[in-house]
């Protein structure tokens, strides 16, 4: 099940608010425990196991506009990044076992596709 959580800053704390959840609020000193602090607060009010818990995280209200938009970009960003780079992986393994049944030796396989001859040998393996 996926709750939406806003996160704001009350000084010195981290306050996450679940977004259709009475009683769904809490709050955590440190950043790195609020996930943990969110899930177990989930659990306990709506009786779901932590596992089936998924969370959408907004953090635009705990930073100046300035900061909550360069905050969100990076991490639309990061996310297009890993995507890409997923993509990239798959092709490029693709590309390579691709070359290589084509019976072209390890070394030219890695002019090819632009990578050391170990790389290749370590993705066609």
């Amino acid at each position: 099940m996926n709750y939406h959580v806003t996160v704001t800053r009350e000084k010195p704390f981290w306050v996450a608010e679940v977004e259709g959840l009475p009683g769904g609020a809490t709050e955590t000193r440190a950043l790195a425990d609020i996930d943990g602090e969110v899930r177990d607060l989930i659990s306990g009010l709506a009786d779901v196991d932590e596992e089936e818990i998924s969370l959408t995280w907004d953090y635009s209200h705990a930073f100046p506009e300035g900061v909550a938009t360069a905050l969100t970009e990076m991490l639309q960003a990061r996310e297009a990044l890993v995507q890409t780079r997923s993509a990239y992986e798959r092709l490029q393994h693709d590309a390579v076992v691709g070359i290589r049944e084509q019976g072209i030796s390890v070394r030219d396989a890695a002019v090819l596709v632009q990578l050391s001859h170990q790389r290749v040998a370590q993705i066609a393996s």
